[in-house]
């Protein structure tokens, strides 16, 4: 991708949640969050509009075409600008296809948080318990919210706010999508990406 100063990033930890025209790409190392919308399919080419959030930066847009191999692979160029501009490959992976069990706890990192954790209830209702370093912009946040089953898919509607942030603009209602990771259990890996109008939240949580 484009660094927006003249050179390339490699963003090697991309990660992505598709289901029907929505696609939602992630990385936890750039703090990058490519929430799109696939407007154009003709066989296994496809075409795309995304905004991309960068925490504390304005939204960039960017479309993209590329082509789909059914369980196989998805890529694509990216025309926009810094990290809006570039390819990406993203492949299937079989192991993505389980339900996460939402009555457990979880903990991780991502997005400017050093640890959090919460218990999600069977109502899919957030219990949030957060610790972070000082001066982080995420440093006393508490999260409310829910996190909850899109009928028919793998995914979850992830729905939450943040209150109480030490960093300024953090605080907020923070929507996008949520699934798991590693499918061998359904219980295994929780991989999530929400945003607000500046700020991205994105990571994993891996069961206690």
């Amino acid at each position: 991708m484009d660094d927006g100063a003249g050179g390339t990033i490699s963003i090697t930890d991309l990660q992505a949640m598709v289901d029907g025209n929505r696609i939602m790409m992630l990385s936890v190392e750039h703090e990058l969050l490519y929430n799109g919308a696939i407007t154009h399919i003709n066989g296994k080419i496809f075409e795309a509009d995304f905004t991309i959030y960068t925490n504390g930066k304005n939204p960039i847009s960017a479309t993209a075409s590329g082509t789909i191999t059914t369980g196989s692979s998805i890529t694509a160029t990216l025309s926009g600008n810094g990290v809006g501009n570039g390819q990406f490959t993203l492949l299937y992976a079989a192991t993505n296809d389980q339900a996460a069990a939402m009555t457990s706890a979880w903990r991780g990192s991502g997005g400017g948080f050093d640890e959090f954790g919460f218990t999600i209830d069977g109502a899919g209702n957030l219990v949030h318990d957060k610790t972070a370093g000082i001066g982080q912009l995420f440093d006393a946040c508490k999260m409310n919210g829910a996190v909850l089953l899109v009928s028919g898919t793998r995914l979850y509607s992830a729905d939450v706010e943040l209150t109480g942030c030490d960093g300024s603009g953090v605080n907020g209602d923070y929507t996008g999508l949520a699934t798991t990771r590693d499918g061998s259990t359904t219980n295994d890996r929780l991989v999530y990406a929400v945003s607000n109008a500046s700020y991205t939240l994105s990571g994993e949580f891996n069961q206690d």
